[in-house]
């Protein structure tokens, strides 16, 4: 029998340290590539130890790196999380549609889903068939961490790793 728990506290332990490893480079001094690629993974095992707990099958949560919207998707409607940040169902709703976009922005930056755009792991072709290499390219779009809403994610991404056991499980 598979052991749904263990695999929920693997993704966790892996996602925090991820996650501790994105904060650490988490510095201009470090190519922006390299961060991104730390914030992806962290968000995607944070998303997996979450699902995991779900209906998904353990071999689909696994072979797919579209996690973190699906996570956002089901946090918004977590009753612990909604008491832990003082909003109503209607607010919590809102606050975080608000920032699914920019959730959508990190996970895509997974090479599968980037497929032939820019990822932070992997060189790609551009329209003009130009070989990109993600330690030379800025990721414009990913300036939205940096937005209102970016900083607030990234809050919330701290909080789930923190208070993971008391919000999820």
């Amino acid at each position: 029998m598979i052991d749904l728990r263990a695999w929920q506290l693997a993704f966790l332990r892996q996602g925090r340290s991820d996650w501790e490893t994105y904060q650490r480079i988490d510095d201009p001094a470090w190519p922006t590539c390299h961060r991104l690629h730390f914030l992806q993974m962290a968000t995607e095992k944070l998303a997996k130890a979450l699902l995991i707990a779900g209906d998904m099958p353990l071999d689909k949560i696994t072979h797919t790196h579209a996690a973190f919207v699906k996570f956002m998707r089901v946090a918004r409607k977590n009753h612990n999380l909604q008491k832990e940040l003082g909003m109503t169902y209607s607010q919590i709703i809102a606050h975080f549609n608000r920032l699914l976009p920019i959730a959508r922005e990190i996970e895509i930056l997974a090479p599968t889903l980037a497929q032939v755009g820019p990822n932070p792991e992997y060189p790609w072709l551009d329209n003009t068939g130009q070989i990109l290499v993600p330690v030379d390219y800025s990721f414009p779009r990913i300036k939205l961490l940096q937005s209102q809403p970016g900083t607030q994610l990234l809050r919330h991404i701290r909080y789930f790793f923190v208070a993971f056991e008391k919000l999820f499980l």
